[in-house]
C-alpha cells in the first residue's frame, strides 16, 4: 500500500483536525511546517490560515507579464494558504496575499517574525 496513488478511493474513515504553529522570532517558516509534519507523522497539510508578520525573506509573483520579487521587511500577512507533502523531504508551496501587495506571493524563503501563527488542516484516519 505504501505506493499507492494519493488520487486513490479510501473507504477508512478521516476525521479532519487543525494545529496552529506558533512561530518565534528568526523561525525559518518552511522549516517550522516541515517539523510540525514530522513530529505529528503527517504525509499531507493544507495551509488555512495565517496571522502575523514575515520578518525577512523573499517570493516571487506575477505581475501582468512580469515576473517579478518581493523582498519581505516585517511584512504583515493578510492571506496564506498552501498544500505540503513529506515524502523524504519536504514538497509543496505557500502562497500568501501581502498588505502591502494585491498579488499571490509564492515563498521562496521566509523567516518569522515574533507571535506569527499558523493554521494548518490534516487528516488522522481510523483503522
Amino acid at each position: 500500500m505504501a505506493n499507492t496513488p494519493s488520487s486513490m478511493y479510501w473507504q477508512k474513515k478521516a476525521k479532519k483536525k487543525e494545529m496552529v504553529l506558533q512561530f518565534d522570532d528568526e523561525d525559518d517558516i518552511l522549516k517550522g511546517i516541515e517539523t510540525a509534519m514530522r513530529e505529528n507523522g503527517l504525509d499531507e497539510t493544507n495551509v488555512l490560515e495565517a496571522k502575523g508578520k514575515i520578518k525577512s525573506g523573499l517570493g516571487n509573483y506575477v505581475q501582468g507579464s512580469q515576473y517579478l520579487t518581493k523582498q519581505f521587511d516585517n511584512t504583515e500577512i493578510k492571506i496564506a494558504t498552501g498544500h505540503f507533502e513529506l515524502k523524504r523531504e519536504l514538497f509543496g508551496v505557500l502562497k500568501i496575499i501581502p498588505t502591502d501587495l494585491n498579488n499571490h506571493v509564492t515563498i521562496g524563503k521566509a523567516k518569522a517574525a515574533q507571535g506569527l501563527e499558523m493554521k494548518l488542516s490534516y487528516y488522522e484516519y481510523e483503522n
